[in-house]
């Protein structure tokens, strides 16, 4: 019995290591929760400049810099708690552009608020907090 054993060890082992050394794990993509796709996809447009790619009753989603951005509203099949997770909540992301001060008069402009004003950091960036008429925070720098 106990040969049998050293034998299903040794056969697994190498099965098991070759999985491990050949699965990648990559940033897949950002849930935003909002209370309506349709009304919100504009302020996604102009702000993010998103070109979404699917667009349904219940989520959208687009792209930017490969990695994939899913705006999901709640309905029966999620999970209990989901709205108070993911809708109104800080994304802890945080989106490089080259002027704060104009990226933030464009989120005004398309009806988000900004949460914190731009602030020169010690460590060379320019920092503020935005939200997205939903509520959703996000970071917004500029290297100095």
């Amino acid at each position: 019995m106990e040969r049998i054993i050293a034998e299903r060890r040794f056969f697994f082992y190498p099965v098991f290591a070759i999985l491990f050394e050949i699965m990648k794990v990559k940033l897949n993509s950002v849930l935003i929760g909002v209370s309506d796709i349709i009304k919100i996809k504009p302020f996604y447009e102009k702000v993010f400049n998103a070109k979404f790619t699917d667009v349904r009753p219940i989520f959208s989603c687009f792209a930017m810099d490969g990695i994939e951005f899913n705006i999901e509203e709640n309905s029966t099949e999620r999970s209990a708690g989901w709205t108070e997770k993911y809708l109104g909540t800080t994304k802890p992301i945080s989106l490089q552009v080259d002027n704060v001060d104009a990226f933030l008069e464009l989120v005004l402009a398309n009806g988000g608020k900004i949460i914190t004003q731009p602030k020169d950091m010690p460590w060379s960036w320019r920092d503020a907090e935005f939200a997205d008429p939903d509520g959703n925070t996000f970071i917004v720098e500029q290297e100095l």
